[in-house]
């Protein structure tokens, strides 16, 4: 559902002013809002109506994705991924509860939910947390009503392998507050790849949402959220299927104007329940009934308050965050019910108890031509490790970053230049692992060059980087999985083009590459070895016709072969599994608006490609539902799905 996220926003696409003031640009992908040279805002008709979040984020330059199944895919930015892409829901950070990653963090988010989603590139931001490679912050804001409204809209999708979906949302308040409720259904079977084999990847997912917000003045806002969801999804990379995600995300949001200044207050807490089994979504074998049960539990505060000084604008902020992982399990049942009700009879055994502390900088400054801006973060981490509930051992680790840039302005060009560094500790994932405990903090020192034009019609962006990381942390998939330090190499970057003739035409290509290369020699790299887990060249190109009340677009995707590769050695997503082929894929979408109602149709993969890619995990053999490996997890065959949205 890769073009869901163009189909959604299309229907206005170049209907609003396209405004360059200093860097804020907007420009259309559909419509991004450039915030700043290296951030992308992306407004709620584009990718934050799609169901299928990893697969719509390739529209955008440098993004890739890691298949599994039904869920759980990975979403990687310059083939970074989980502490390297951090992802932050109004501020907080969410993650998975699989020691596996069946359940990443994505897994548990919806972005209809949410007004925004902002994208930083690389370590050009100190605000959200330590960010190697970038970060994602998923926005509601605080909804502020001039007067009495109420609004609604609601969608329904059908579409190949059986895929359904129904999803709503609705707002009703006045200038002292409102409320908002929207949930949504989502269903698959299995989906066939190119070749028509089936792939195991059904899924079934459900969520819902209210935020409440008062707004007794201009100068005053609280607003409290609750999110719930739960579902289950076959995975076609391993030996079991996840079969509950459940999720609770809570929310407390005050917002105060204090004259010229703003104190941000925020509380949070995350709540994952996650099962997975081996005989819930296929056949068990005899006496090998598995299941598994971990548990995470995120709380955490924020205080931030905005400084403005005429042309300076300064945070200051602190946090507060635990993040408590523990699970259950039970193995070789003679029955559904004996694992069960063994599983679900024991407590729960501590994993782990993760405590950071952490207080910020940033600062901008504009003049009439040129901006400079910088930030300066310290974290303090103590990360407790348990073993089946017994306490192992801990360690402090006390990360600092920063970033400075300079942009300069001209009449449809901004240029910019900028130096970061990020050091992040390592996540549950690799600490978890043989010599996890003794891993240094990852340390990325990177640069920044770019260049965005936009004179209305013509959109040009190019965004370079050269990163050297020490203490690189990277993952042994031998006999046992380990972990260890070592120095990389990275650099690449995107180039985008968009053009709009007549005010009918549309064309538009994209190019993104990243090389990554070990530094040491250590753990059975050499020095000059390919980095493992680096995507290869991504192509793609659209070219279409667009009114304000219908489009029609062509769109071209193509990956490179991957030549450059260390076998079993990877990230926590996964490992290099040898050389990747190339492949191209071509899409057909349209759409309507007729007044409060839209229609929006695809065709993916209309060339019926076999492919996968590079990144993605090998599919397991599945002897129960006669499915044999595969070298990589393939992407479905040609597919079709249709969309109706009305708004109320």
């Amino acid at each position: 559902m890769r073009m869901l996220c163009a189909l959604c926003a299309a229907v206005s696409l170049y209907a609003q002013d396209v405004n360059l003031g200093r860097v804020n640009v907007t420009q259309s992908y559909e419509k991004n809002i450039l915030d700043n040279p290296t951030t992308t805002q992306i407004t709620k008709d584009t990718i934050l109506n799609s169901p299928d979040l990893a697969k719509s984020l390739l529209d955008i330059s440098g993004f890739n994705m890691v298949r599994k199944g039904g869920g759980g895919s990975e979403v990687s930015y310059r083939s970074g991924l989980s502490a390297r892409l951090p992802i932050y829901i109004d501020g907080s950070e969410i993650q998975g509860g699989c020691g596996g990653r069946m359940d990443t963090a994505i897994t548990y988010i919806e972005p209809q939910n949410y007004r925004s989603i902002k994208i930083i590139k690389g370590p050009q931001d100190v605000r959200y947390g330590a960010l190697v490679n970038g970060g994602l912050v998923f926005d509601r804001g605080i909804i502020r009503l001039d007067n009495a409204s109420y609004g609604a809209d609601i969608s329904m999708l059908a579409g190949s392998f059986n895929q359904k979906e129904l999803s709503g949302e609705a707002i009703d308040g006045n200038e002292l507050g409102s409320i908002q409720i929207n949930g949504g259904i989502y269903q698959s079977d299995n989906y066939k790849d190119g070749d028509g084999n089936i792939v195991h990847s059904e899924y079934f997912r459900k969520q819902g949402a209210i935020i409440g917000t008062i707004t007794p003045n201009d100068e005053s806002a609280i607003s409290l959220s609750a999110d719930f969801g739960n579902g289950e999804a076959a995975y076609a990379d391993r030996a079991m299927d996840g079969t509950k995600f459940q999720r609770e995300s809570y929310n407390l949001a005050l917002e105060q104007v204090l004259g010229k200044h703003t104190l941000n207050l925020q509380g949070y807490y995350h709540y994952i329940d996650h099962v997975m089994d081996n005989f819930s979504l296929r056949p068990a074998m005899p006496n090998r009934y598995n299941i598994s049960n971990p548990k995470r539990e995120i709380i955490g505060t924020k205080a931030e308050i905005k400084l403005n000084f005429d042309d300076i604008t300064t945070y200051i902020g602190g946090s507060y965050k635990e993040d408590k992982h523990s699970s259950r399990m039970a193995q070789n049942a003679t029955s559904a019910t004996d694992a069960q009700n063994r599983v679900f009879s024991q407590n729960y055994n501590k994993n782990a108890l993760i405590s950071t502390t952490s207080i910020f900088t940033q600062s901008e400054y504009f003049s009439e031509n040129y901006g400079i801006f910088g930030g300066l973060r310290l974290d303090r981490v103590e990360i407790d490790k348990y073993n089946i509930g017994i306490f192992d051992r801990s360690k402090i680790q006390a990360p600092i970053s920063g970033f400075m840039r300079y942009e300069r302005y001209y009449d449809a060009l901004s240029l910019y230049a900028g130096v970061g560094r990020a050091e992040r500790t390592s996540d549950f994932w690799e600490f978890q692992k043989i010599d996890g405990m003794n891993l240094k903090t990852e340390k990325n020192h990177q640069i920044d060059l770019g260049a965005l034009y936009d004179d209305g019609n013509i959109n040009l962006s190019t965004n370079l980087f050269l990163s050297k990381i020490d203490d690189y942390i990277v993952l042994n998939y031998g006999t046992t999985t380990s972990a260890f330090n070592t120095d990389a190499l990275l650099m690449g970057g995107e180039m985008d083009m968009e053009i709009l003739i007549d005010n009918f035409y549309k064309l538009g290509a994209g190019l993104s590459y990243v090389y990554g290369k070990n530094l040491k020699n250590t753990n059975g790299l050499k020095d000059g070895d390919p980095l493992p887990q680096i995507s290869p060249l991504a192509f793609k190109a659209v070219a279409g016709l667009v009114r304000n009340e219908w489009f029609v677009d062509l769109d071209f995707y193509a990956n490179a072969s991957q030549h450059r590769y260390k076998e079993n050695y990877g990230n926590v997503a996964g490992k290099d599994l040898g050389y990747s082929d190339s492949f191209w894929t071509i899409g057909l979408n349209a759409g309507y608006k007729y007044n409060n109602y839209q229609v929006m149709l695809a065709a993916m993969n209309l060339n019926n490609a076999l492919y996968s890619y590079h990144t993605s995990k090998n599919g397991a053999a599945i002897a129960t539902l006669d499915i044999p490996a595969t070298t990589r997890v393939y992407e479905p065959g040609r597919s079709f799905w249709i969309k109706l949205k009305a708004s109320f």
